[in-house]
């Protein structure tokens, strides 16, 4: 999925190297010219990115 498409309530999940799963809730989703910004929730806190808008990520509704 592209980050753009990316909306409030998707799950994405990331396996570390060192075998650590942290798991990322999607909070909001702004665009902001050719990048998106976005806001995510995990069990460290809330926190958000910039990402280009055409940029890929394995995402989950």
């Amino acid at each position: 999925m592209q980050i753009s498409q990316l909306k409030p309530g998707h799950s994405i999940v990331e396996h570390r190297d060192c075998g650590l799963v942290v798991s990322y809730e999607v909070l909001d989703v702004q665009p902001s010219g050719k990048m998106v910004e976005v806001t995510f929730r995990t069990s460290e806190g809330v926190s958000s990115a910039l990402y280009p808008a055409n940029a890929f990520i394995h995402a989950a509704a």
